[in-house]
């Protein structure tokens, strides 16, 4: 009889004194047992380390502390380079797996050993695990062109055999940070054909201090800036997107304007909206432009600071 699958949850973590036992108490609430939980501190300034000191006595997680802040990227890194699991998962410091995850990942792993890649369903939810919004999810019948219109793995449910997780990493490039989620996914999509549990078995916890709130656009735009570039010089990538490097571009464009809308910048709303256009005429006949375009126009008479 073959031995379980084991897996490992690797856990970034800065400054999340008031989220971080949730999200462990998630973990140790799963219905299977074979797991490992590596949490990675980046030099965390407020009481996260001292919230974890129990749960490191009791060897309950292993913990590893960075010197200083490197950003979730170089976190993620650090957790693939000392897991041990058959399988590996990421989850952030704020957010959930529904008591089941593990459970199911496994029998879906033991059913399909053809997927070295998969992930669950996630949504939005409040600090009860209760969902607030409910994500939809593009098919996977093409995962190329799943995954160019926009980052639905985000960092939570998906599933990395071992000889993915110990052969890919983020980019830690410092402009890519809020994107490197996507340019990751992007490459492993790009070697690997991607599975799916329909089931919803994660939950992002939204809260104000969630980092995708606080992103910077110009920072963001330099990253993927940085990202496309990379992919049309990589020859490996630019040969599997060949058809889908503009549509990558323009999705990125279609964000800096969701960010632009959410700061009321009208001017730089309607201009990257437009770039996008420019790159990928296509794109216009996407749910994603027009529900851009209509955001945009609905947001543009609400204030008069065009300049911004």
């Amino acid at each position: 009889m073959s031995e379980p699958l084991f897996f490992s949850v690797v856990i970034p973590t800065y400054n999340r004194e008031n989220f971080i036992e949730k999200t462990l108490e998630s973990v140790f609430e799963q219905t299977y047992p074979h797991y490992e939980i590596i949490v990675v501190d980046n030099c965390s300034t407020d009481n996260t380390v001292k919230i974890l000191e129990p749960y490191i006595e009791a060897g309950k997680i292993r913990f590893i502390q960075h010197e200083q802040n490197y950003e979730r990227a170089r976190s993620r890194n650090t957790g693939m380079e000392n897991a041990k699991g058959d399988f590996l998962t990421l989850l952030d410091s704020d957010d959930f797996m529904f008591p089941e995850n593990l459970a199911d990942a496994a029998d879906f792993a033991t059913k399909n050993p053809e997927y070295k890649v998969f992930h669950n369903l996630y949504s939005l939810v409040d600090g009860n695990r209760k969902t607030i919004y409910s994500y939809n999810f593009p098919s996977l019948k093409n995962r190329l062109s799943a995954i160019v219109a926009g980052n639905f793995m985000s960092c939570i449910g998906g599933f990395l055999h071992r000889d993915v997780y110990r052969n890919y990493r983020f980019d830690t490039f410092p402009d890519l940070t809020g994107a490197e989620d996507w340019d990751f996914w992007l490459r492993v999509f790009a070697d690997f054909k991607v599975g799916r549990i329909e089931k919803l078995n994660n939950g992002i916890q939204h809260h104000e201090g969630r980092s995708v709130n606080n992103q910077s656009i110009e920072t963001m735009a330099r990253g993927y800036e940085y990202m496309v570039e990379k992919f049309r010089k990589d020859e490996h990538l630019s040969r599997i997107y060949a058809d889908y490097l503009d549509r990558i571009e323009a999705n990125g464009l279609l964000y800096l304007n969701l960010l632009s809308n959410d700061g009321r910048l009208q001017k730089k709303a309607f201009g990257y909206l437009w770039a996008a256009w420019k790159k990928d005429k296509d794109v216009f006949f996407t749910t994603r432009f027009l529900r851009s375009l209509r955001r945009t126009m609905m947001t543009f008479p609400k204030t008069s600071n065009t300049n911004a």
